[in-house]
């Protein structure tokens, strides 16, 4: 089905701004020739995930976006592509060019997308879960290889279809080594007939153009069967610990805990007593203080057996989570809440929250998103009505905040099904593009400062001083740090539209490299994923000592 031709919205926020602020407004870019985001007549693309990277290496964002094409009463076909970034075109749409990632025998159904440098070259790599399958395509200057190694199959299990890719997938350094480990929920074991979370440990090139993924079977990390993970360094004490919410429609599974990290073994707990039938869970430091708070939002089975669908945060105090109720359905025309993510839309250097869901219209239930903007760490919402898919429909989409045109704040993507306008209830696949016309200017952080290595143990010890941004407090500020050979002279990967790899730690331990010479880097990243400039040096791991040299500024 074709959507019909995008209109030029012009969405200004109620917002009371900070100084030197003005009121932010969205101008939707949909580009109306392109066949994934205006499909001809008869035909849809329906998007089960995307994933936002600088897959060139050209200095902007581009798109991952798998899903399956219709072409009604006569063939479906499973995609894989990325929508390659080419900037603004002709009546301010802007412009992609498609290029297709063989998908080989793996099913677009509920999938999942996840980008990550896993052989530390400078370029972001990408790892796909679908249908129980899980591939990991190798990015070669811009070229996609699926890799060979046979890995355990990613697969959601939920009898709640969720309208929007859950985000499961993620790469991180769970181990300290220098290198991205790729954490697989919901795998399906057809031996034992049951699921688990499988931490994939990054073990290196295995000398013959391969690389070694191993499955760690002591992680320690519950079973999951529809999940959404997340990483940072929730105790400060200089490695990732996991939050990994287990989606259960039935109430009897589900559950939200965190994992912490002790020399990569994992001990997990329940971080909030409650369940989450359908929606999302988040964590980030919304209020500035340096320690993460929750946001969950959804359907949600409480402590009591009582059930809310609500959209809440909990503000951590010494470890101590406080709720606070932003909106509850029935209530403020909201019928239901289906996801919910931390963003700074408006480049004031504090986290805000865009909220997706449903509410009853004149005539049919559909799609909205909203924005809670955060002054001071309270929430208020902007009644903006921004569009959205119909959640109750069913059919996948993805909604997803990225800077596309690079001028240092959010802009916003949403696919899934709409209503055709005059259609008695038909629906059609869409994608829509909304660009943010902020017009205050957000720079990116400055670079670390005093950035040093020591000895620590049998590792090394990496540290640095928070810099000067002009927007987000210092201890809101997050860290991408990446260790390669010294003699390669490869440049930090492309940043990726989320925090910093290790979050906000100023210090960071590495362990477990072979002897030789290492170059390290860091870069602080602000509340609209901004990079900066990056700071580092050399170390040398020898047989009994590790030796530190110089200070050594990169870009």
């Amino acid at each position: 089905m074709t959507r019909m031709p995008p209109v030029l919205v012009m969405l200004a926020l109620a917002l009371v701004a900070g100084p030197g602020f003005a009121q932010p407004t969205f101008d939707e870019v949909t580009p109306s020739a392109n066949p994934y985001f205006d499909t001809p007549p008869e035909q849809d693309f329906w998007v089960n995930a995307t994933a936002p990277a600088d897959v060139d290496g050209d200095g902007d964002l581009d798109l991952a976006v798998i899903g399956f094409h219709v072409v009604y009463d006569k063939s479906v076909e499973d995609r894989l592509v990325i929508l390659r970034n080419d900037g603004a075109g002709t009546g301010g749409q802007w412009t992609f060019t498609a290029l297709p990632v063989p998908l080989g025998s793996v099913v677009a159904g509920a999938s999942d997308l996840a980008w990550g440098d896993f052989d530390n070259d400078g370029d972001d790599d990408l790892a796909l879960g679908s249908e129980g399958a899980t591939v990991i395509y190798r990015n070669d200057d811009g070229t996609l290889t699926p890799m060979p190694n046979v890995l355990p199959g990613y697969y959601e299990d939920s009898a709640f279809t969720i309208a929007y890719d859950l985000r499961s997938l993620s790469f991180a350094d769970a181990d300290n080594d220098g290198d991205l480990d790729l954490l697989v929920p919901s795998v399906y074991d057809e031996k034992t007939f049951e699921f688990r979370t499988v931490l994939l440990r990054n073990d290196g090139s295995d000398g013959q153009g391969g690389w070694q993924f191993v499955e760690d079977a002591q992680a320690g990390i519950d079973p999951s069967a529809n999940a959404q993970s997340a990483w940072a360094d929730a105790d400060d004490d200089g490695d990732l610990d996991l939050m990994l919410l287990n989606i259960d429609s039935n109430g009897e599974s589900g559950f939200l805990r965190r994992y912490l990290n002790t020399g990569g073994s994992f001990s997990g707990s329940a971080l909030l007593d409650l369940r989450v039938e359908h929606g999302m869970a988040d964590w980030g430091d919304a209020d500035g203080d340096g320690d993460l708070d929750v946001l969950v939002a959804g359907n949600i089975r409480e402590a009591d057996d009582s059930f809310t669908t609500v959209l809440r945060t909990y503000e951590n105090a010494g470890g101590t989570l406080t709720p606070h109720t932003l909106a509850q359905s029935p209530g403020a025309d909201w019928l239901d809440f289906t996801a919910a993510t931390w963003a700074d839309y408006d480049s004031d250097g504090d986290m805000d929250i865009l909220l997706t869901g449903s509410f009853i219209g004149e005539s049919k239930i559909v799609g909205k998103s909203d924005i809670y903007a955060n002054n001071a760490g309270t929430f208020t919402a902007l009644g903006l009505d921004l569009p959205a898919p119909v959640d109750s429909i069913g059919r996948g989409g993805t909604f997803t905040w990225f800077d596309i045109d690079g001028d240092g704040d959010l802009d916003y993507l949403v696919a899934g099904a709409y209503y055709v306008e005059g259609g008695n209830g038909l629906v059609e696949a869409q994608m829509h593009l909304y660009r943010n016309q902020t017009a205050a200017a957000n720079a990116a952080p400055a670079a670390p400062a005093s950035a040093g290595a020591t000895a620590s143990g049998d590792g090394v010890l990496l540290s640095w001083l928070a810099p000067a941004d002009d927007h987000t407090p210092a201890a809101q500020l997050t860290y991408d740090l990446e260790i390669t050979a010294a003699a390669a002279a490869i440049p930090l990967s492309r940043r990726l539209p989320e925090p910093g790899s290790i979050g906000s730690s100023t210090a960071w331990a590495i362990a477990g490299l072979a002897d030789g010479a290492y170059r390290w880097q860091v870069r602080a990243v602000d509340t609209s994923f901004n990079g900066g400039p990056s700071a580092g040096g050399v170390f040398i791991i020898g047989s009994d000592s590790i030796f530190a040299s110089g200070f050594e500024p990169s870009q």
